[in-house]
């Protein structure tokens, strides 16, 4: 599902892969984790389609734990279930904090707004609830406005910040997850990770 590159991610040493990848191709596709050991229960937060499912998948062929949870259940996501992978239809918002816990929640261009319109805070608290110590919330969106907002979650909230830390970086088109949102120039990461 999250497709975006990270810094952490980038580096050579720390993915151990049998075959080479492009810089590119680490910077778009959440697969690059499947190796990565550090990350064994993974949650995807709003997968849909084809190709972000693909990626829960194969993490989950690597002997990952991975759970997709959106409350919309595409026939993409059917198929997921068929397949072997976890699929809960619900809203993250919905998954008792104290029942799960993960290394790495995984988001792409979240809609929190419409009928189940979420302000920032609570937004992001219910994300971070969910992450162990060192884990970390990797959230991509096309609006600078959100990512702001949620960014000053991080900044501004004594609770939030004594316990994590966030970044906030652009992302060009081409190193941002394919989108069906209206074309623009930049995208953005926003990384929440726990300290303690």
């Amino acid at each position: 599902m999250l497709q975006a590159a990270t810094e952490w991610l980038q580096r050579p040493e720390r993915i151990s892969l049998g075959r080479s990848l492009t810089r590119r191709a680490r910077a778009q596709s959440c697969s690059g984790l499947a190796q990565l050991r550090l990350y064994q229960n993974v949650l995807f937060v709003g997968p849909e389609r084809h190709d972000e499912l693909a990626h829960a998948m194969r993490l989950t062929c690597h002997g990952h734990d991975v759970i997709a949870i959106n409350p919309r259940e595409t026939a993409s996501a059917k198929a997921f279930r068929r397949a072997g992978g976890t699929f809960i239809r619900a809203r993250i918002e919905d998954l008792p904090p104290e029942s799960c816990r993960f290394d790495l929640i995984c988001e792409n261009y979240p809609y929190p707004s419409g009928r189940h319109y979420v302000p920032p805070r609570p937004f992001a608290l219910a994300r971070l609830s969910l992450l162990k110590p060192g884990g970390k919330w990797i959230l991509v969106t096309e609006s600078p406005r959100y990512a702001s907002l949620l960014k000053s979650v991080g900044d501004n909230d004594n609770e939030v910040r004594a316990r994590f830390r966030a970044t906030l970086s652009p992302l060009a088109i081409h190193e941002a997850p394919p989108s069906s949102y209206p074309r623009a120039e930049t995208r953005f990461r926003l990384v929440f990770q726990r300290c303690r």
